[in-house]
């Protein structure tokens, strides 16, 4: 298996999963917009089967729709977001269109800010999981703990590390080391708050908020030996190491249990 279909997979992945999260947090359960998730994921699959690139331009048609459709429920415009949090509600939502921009870019090789297909892919898949989903969580958070500013702030903080990492990868290195050390200290830093605060008859919640933080902090550790340990291996089966490693742990534990915690929440 290759380098880009691993990270085709895994943005398979997030394209099936964080729709869900939005449907669940922000969309009450619409039933128009699954249908619409289960339709744009059909295209996806054709363009993939019948190597036809057009039938991908389909995702971010989705992902501008889920938008809107955010917007009009709730009866606001881009020009109607006045406070702080109306603004972070929608961050998921500019995320999700942000990691559709690169999925594009990567599968034509557009060469968006010179990225190449690959990291092109990267991007799509941190706009995904990091973006939509892990901001996705936090939004959700700070609406229904209003009087604890933490899960708000974080949602801007991320926003600004993704930014860092985004333009420092080809751009100016020390920024993208200021996200990365952001992210390692932030993520595990506002999961670990989340699972301090729940309450002990939360069982499942606890249970998928401690394998998340647990995740996290291994991921976290090895981005951080990537990143300012030189002798830290690169490759692991001549593949990346941070690839079957960091993404795997990230991909498929430590956002989705985060999201599975909240999910499965009950509260009084």
């Amino acid at each position: 298996m290759s380098e880009r279909s691993i990270l085709i997979s895994f943005i398979a992945f997030a394209y099936t999963f964080a729709p869900i999260m939005t449907n669940k947090f922000f969309l009450n359960d619409s039933k128009i917009y699954a249908n619409a998730h289960k339709l744009s994921l059909l295209f996806l699959i054709s363009g993939f089967v019948l190597n036809i690139n057009s039938l991908f331009f389909i995702w971010p048609a989705f992902c501008a729709y889920g938008f809107c459709y955010y917007l009009l429920k709730n009866n606001k415009s881009v020009f109607t977001l006045i406070s702080i949090q109306e603004i972070a509600m929608c961050i998921p939502f500019i995320f999700s269109l942000i990691s559709a921009l690169w999925f594009i870019s990567g599968l034509n090789d557009f060469k968006l800010l010179g990225y190449n297909p690959e990291w092109s892919f990267y991007a799509a898949l941190h706009g995904s999981f990091l973006g939509w989903m892990f901001i996705g969580c936090l939004a959700y958070l700070s609406k229904n703990n209003p009087s604890n500013s933490a899960y708000l702030w974080g949602c801007y903080c991320c926003f600004i590390f993704f930014l860092f990492v985004a333009f420092g990868i080809d751009g100016i290195p020390y920024i993208k080391s200021i996200g990365v050390v952001g992210f390692s200290i932030l993520i595990p830093l506002l999961i670990g708050f989340y699972r301090f605060e729940l309450k002990k008859e939360n069982k499942t919640s606890i249970i998928f908020s401690n394998l998340s933080l647990v995740s996290i902090l291994a991921s976290m550790a090895i981005a951080a030996f990537n990143e300012f340990w030189p002798p830290f291996p690169k490759t692991l089966f001549d593949l990346p190491l941070m690839v079957i490693t960091h993404g795997l742990l990230n991909v498929f534990i430590s956002i989705p249990f985060f999201y599975l915690a909240i999910r499965y929440e009950k509260n009084p």
